[in-house]
């Protein structure tokens, strides 16, 4: 009888054994199983799933931008040339061409006897072009400075639009509108049609 009960103990033992083992290692499985499915949400919130195309939109074109000369802006000297060209390939692809020359005018020359005279604190809300006419867009606020810089300003960014085939002239637009004046010293109001300073 004794037997009988310490083999049934250890038939009970035996089980309770197995059954926790069994316990441990199904949970295990499960949370694995979790785990793998919440690292795949989780890579699909970040994007890490998405399909990147691996060339974005970006074109090159070769333009001719046109920058104060250093040597008139510091001694005006009338003997010397205003503005002076530089041939520069630029990158361009979610803007307009027109757009990103300007914004290279604002960055400045890569030339040391060149200068921008386009204040760097202006915003350029942006650059169209429909029907020949070349609007540049720029906010009120920061575009301010004296009678050189402002003459500068409308030249260079006028030479520079004017040399592409699709632009026959330019209109300076201040929050989206006509105005009378950039800066306050030159009119603006009509769209300019000849590269100024060009013999």
């Amino acid at each position: 009888m004794k037997k009988y009960i310490v083999l049934l103990l250890a038939t009970v033992l035996a089980i309770s054994i197995i059954g926790c083992a069994k316990k441990d290692t199904t949970p295990n499985e499960d949370v694995d199983i979790v785990d793998e499915g919440n690292e795949d949400n989780q890579n699909e919130e970040n994007g890490e799933n998405e399909v990147i195309d691996p060339s974005p939109n970006t074109e090159k074109a070769e333009v001719t931008l046109y920058f104060a000369n250093k040597d008139y802006v510091e001694t005006g000297d009338e003997s010397y040339e205003k503005l002076l060209p530089e041939v520069r390939t630029i990158e361009y692809g979610n803007i307009p061409l027109e757009e990103a020359i300007v914004r290279e005018l604002i960055k400045g020359p890569e030339s040391s006897e060149l200068t921008t005279c386009i204040p760097s604190n202006v915003t350029l809300l942006g650059v169209e072009t429909a029907d020949g006419t070349c609007y540049v867009n720029f906010s009120q606020e920061g575009l301010y400075g004296g009678s050189l810089q402002e003459d500068f300003t409308i030249s260079q960014i006028v030479n520079s639009l004017l040399e592409l085939d699709n632009v026959d002239r330019v209109q300076f637009l201040i929050d989206g509108e006509k105005a009378e004046s950039l800066m306050g010293h030159f009119t603006i109001s009509d769209p300019f049609e000849e590269p100024l300073y060009k013999e």
